[in-house]
């Protein structure tokens, strides 16, 4: 609003007069857009300001117009709201590789100090059973819990959920449970050998000690190599890390023919994946890797790296990924 006043001290009003709507004498009138407003000084004194009303005067929004600036804003948050969201998502699931890539760093240092990856399921001596996950608390900075539960201890604040082992797109979790699984190989079926079956599986049951057949397996004799091999992956209906009165030894799945344990369905279920067969017919059920990330789902390799894979991955090339000898893979078939 323009606010210029011009005060005209050169004419004198001859009279008490106040009001604006009287033009005073020998004043000139003044031009259109200009009103008069006389004020009265202390000495007596009558001035006048001239201000300029056009200039004040604001023309309103039609009707037209403001529908319009509304649609400009609609349009605005409609383009805005999915950029932002896809902008979180994918800073979401880059927190998600670093999670993972720490775990399969985590793995292969075990390896390096244990000679060969630790089971799913584990218990050494007089040790406690333990998953997979405890086996490598130590090397993520989480010696006060390993200390702990190794002792057979099992207090609140040792079970707490932990963020390094949950994806950041999944629902919250307070309950210790897991988004991150560790690869147990390919779903058995009727007339396997169960020997052979093993020789395929990356994690196995290790609570009934160490035989031929459930011996460690070590990240350098893989034969489709480190960086071509899956360690870990996703999957939504996990179970909770610190549980391991799934199954007793002696209830484990046993291979058809090989009268040799090699492991147990159920725990399976809560801390690993498995994967199927090319032109395999699809279980009801089988615990296999699944995320929140919008067409891929995020998986951890041998040599300590973290990328996403696709949903539509080719299935030949995903038994490449999570089947550790894939040039003998025939050797399940029944």
């Amino acid at each position: 609003m323009d606010t210029r006043l011009i005060t005209c001290n050169a004419h004198r009003c001859p009279q008490n007069w106040y009001g604006p709507t009287n033009n005073p004498k020998n004043l000139d009138i003044p031009p259109n857009g200009v009103e008069i407003f006389p004020f009265l000084c202390e000495n007596g004194d009558v001035r006048f300001s001239f201000i300029f009303v056009s200039a004040m005067k604001r023309s309103a929004f039609t009707l037209i117009e403001l529908l319009v600036v509304i649609a400009v804003i609609a349009l605005l948050i409609a383009i805005l709201i999915p950029a932002i969201g896809a902008s979180r998502e994918a800073a979401r699931r880059n927190q998600c590789i670093n999670r993972q890539r720490t775990l399969a760093i985590a793995m292969v240092d075990y390896n390096n100090g244990n000679n060969g990856l630790p089971g799913y399921l584990n218990q050494f001596g007089e040790m406690p059973v333990h998953s997979w996950v405890v086996s490598v608390f130590p090397m993520i900075g989480e010696n006060q819990r390993y200390e702990t539960l190794m002792k057979g201890l099992t207090p609140p604040e040792a079970l707490a959920s932990l963020p390094a082992l949950l994806c950041p797109s999944d629902n919250p979790r307070d309950d210790g449970r897991l988004n991150y699984v560790v690869n147990c190989g390919p779903v058995a079926s009727d007339g396997m050998d169960g020997g052979i079956v093993s020789a395929f599986i990356l994690f196995k049951d290790r609570r009934a000690g160490l035989t031929a057949i459930n011996k460690k397996v070590k990240i350098e004799e893989i034969p489709n190599g480190a960086s071509n091999t899956v360690l870990l992956s996703e999957r939504l209906d996990a179970g909770v890390w610190h549980a391991v009165d799934w199954a007793a030894p002696d209830e484990l799945e046993v291979g058809a023919g090989s009268g040799i344990f090699t492991r147990s369905y159920d725990a399976v279920t809560n801390f690993g994946f498995l994967w199927l067969l090319p032109d395999s017919p699809i279980p009801d059920f089988y615990p296999r890797p699944s995320s929140k990330h919008p067409g891929t789902v995020i998986t951890a390799y041998a040599d300590g790296t973290a990328k996403p894979m696709n949903d539509d991955i080719d299935e030949h090339l995903y038994l490449k990924a999570v089947c550790v000898d894939s040039d003998k893979v025939r050797l399940l078939l029944p």
